[in-house]
């Protein structure tokens, strides 16, 4: 587990220092049994205040560019390892704009009012969420499994599926699913969607593709 950890942990962090290239954000890792990380973007993190939609859908894309390169490198590494163990992969979509304060006393950000506390408190439940009507867990291995309150972040997100299915990265499934009630979350939903585990061909994605994707129609909102 150690070693899937820190492969897991040394990937994210060397891509995510790329991906501060495309836009500065705030980014907050926690290794525990797993990776868990949390991506602040926004104008107000900016002295400029500057800031275009398309940043965060570049982001967004990045995302799920670097769940899939996750899943890659774990299959890989997995014959190396003296325990056969399977990692999954769990994103929760934030559509809505999130207000944040820095607290500095613990030199960190921490979602600020009460609406804003929901998120955290989804974010700490969903990788326990069953899919209605069954006693399966959301989180499988070699899936990607994507969370979400609003149609609306649905259809953007599959724009990003799309993309990377035409790159081999995925495959053509694409599963939408409707979770049972989590104590604080209700009406959530997620899509699940295969990474191509068994595409030999395939490189680790790399964070400089992420600009060649095809811009969406419509407006994003800044949000974690």
């Amino acid at each position: 587990m150690t070693r899937i950890n820190d492969a897991v942990a040394s990937y994210i962090d060397l891509e995510e220092q790329a991906a501060q290239g495309m836009f500065p954000h705030f980014f907050e890792k926690q290794k525990t049994d797993g990776v868990d990380y949390t991506i602040y973007l926004g104008g107000a993190l900016r002295e400029d205040g500057v800031f275009d939609p398309l940043y965060l859908k570049n982001m967004r894309l990045w995302q799920l560019m670097v769940a899939c390169g996750v899943a890659l490198r774990v299959e890989r590494l997995k014959n190396g390892l003296p325990v056969g163990l399977d990692i999954t992969n769990l994103i929760l979509i934030q559509h809505a704009p999130l207000s944040i304060r820095f607290r500095s006393d613990e030199k960190r950000f921490d979602v600020d009012g009460a609406y804003n506390v929901r998120y955290e408190i989804i974010k700490k439940r969903i990788d326990k969420a069953i899919i209605r009507g069954t006693t399966e867990r959301l989180t499988q291995p070699g899936k990607i499994a994507l969370v979400y309150s609003h149609s609306s972040e649905a259809a953007e997100w599959r724009e990003y599926i799309e993309y990377l299915q035409r790159l081999g990265y995925l495959t053509s499934d694409v599963e939408e699913l409707e979770l049972d009630e989590l104590q604080g979350a209700q009406g959530l939903r997620a899509l699940r969607v295969t990474v191509d585990l068994a595409n030999r061909e395939l490189d680790v994605p790399s964070t400089a593709t992420v600009t060649a994707q095809p811009r969406a129609e419509g407006e994003s909102t800044p949000a974690a």
